[in-house]
């Protein structure tokens, strides 16, 4: 994707940040931490104003319309294709000039759960809320539309709104998005390799403790599952802590900017240089 000066220097402190750099560095994320990886996925902000802007509209025709209009926006990376295979989506929602963070959780056996973060509460809690479950409900109504079997109604969704790290400033809501998103994403990716190296060493065990000279060999390998539970696996508890964002994780506003900036010129090959007129990155 190409990148102006104007995306560049809009990273310099007391600038607003602009869609373009939030997708950037949400395509970012999706590559270092889940680039083979369809579970978890990242939207673009145009899809999500789509959903933060379209109103509420349970009738046939306008909800294969706005399904329709989402999948043309997706065609690319058709993250919407396949909702049931997504574990966890992160939105960016802007309305009203602030931007928050929304992410959709899938959860086994659960009520799905829409997580919003959300860094100036005290003067935007009730619209930004409102814009997330605007976004939300039409986000779920295009999973039902690409996938029929899915039930949609107000029983089958939770919106949560977390307590968050707040903003000091009018003009850092979109630094918080991309450091909510960041943090969530590298404690995401520790767990996943962690249950990677867990499920292999246990299949390793259990490989090992069949005895090929046995007589009952026949019966063991009938026993032997790849698909038990890990016994190691986390408690409720430590699940529902990988979602709080609190004080001591955050990355200072004037430091994420620096941060992101870097990361553009790294991805882009190109000297740091905030001479550059655009910066085409490989993401």
């Amino acid at each position: 994707m190409t990148l102006s000066k104007t995306d560049i220097d809009a990273l310099k402190p007391g600038e607003w940040v602009t869609d373009d750099v939030i997708d950037f560095y949400f395509k970012y994320l999706k590559r270092k931490y889940f680039l083979d990886s369809k579970k978890y996925v990242y939207l673009p902000v145009t899809l999500t104003n789509l959903l933060t802007e379209r109103a509420l509209d349970s009738s046939p025709g306008y909800l294969k319309e706005l399904a329709s209009d989402a999948n043309a926006l997706d065609v690319k990376s058709q993250i919407l294709g396949q909702p049931r295979s997504i574990r966890v989506a992160f939105l960016p929602i802007f309305g009203d000039g602030h931007w928050s963070l929304l992410v959709y959780r899938n959860q086994k056996n659960k009520l799905p759960e829409f997580l919003h973060f959300n860094s100036h509460l005290n003067s935007t809690r009730e619209y930004h809320t409102q814009c997330a479950r605007t976004a939300l409900i039409n986000l779920l109504y295009v999973f039902r539309q690409n996938d029929p079997s899915m039930v949609i109604s107000k029983e089958s969704y939770k919106l949560v709104i977390k307590n968050c790290p707040q903003q000091t400033n009018g003009n850092d809501c979109g630094i918080f998005v991309c450091m909510y998103a960041y943090v969530l994403s590298s404690r995401l990716a520790k767990k996943e390799a962690k249950s990677r190296a867990s499920s292999m060493q246990d299949i390793i065990k259990r490989i090992s403790h069949v005895s090929f000279n046995s007589p009952e060999l026949h019966r063991s390998e009938q026993q032997l599952s790849f698909s038990q539970k890990n016994p190691n696996k986390d408690h409720p508890e430590r699940e529902e802590l990988l979602w709080k964002v609190k004080d001591k994780d955050v990355v200072l506003p004037d430091d994420m900017r620096a941060r992101i900036t870097n990361t553009i010129y790294h991805e882009s090959n190109l000297p740091n240089s905030r001479t550059k007129h655009v910066v085409t990155s490989r993401l």
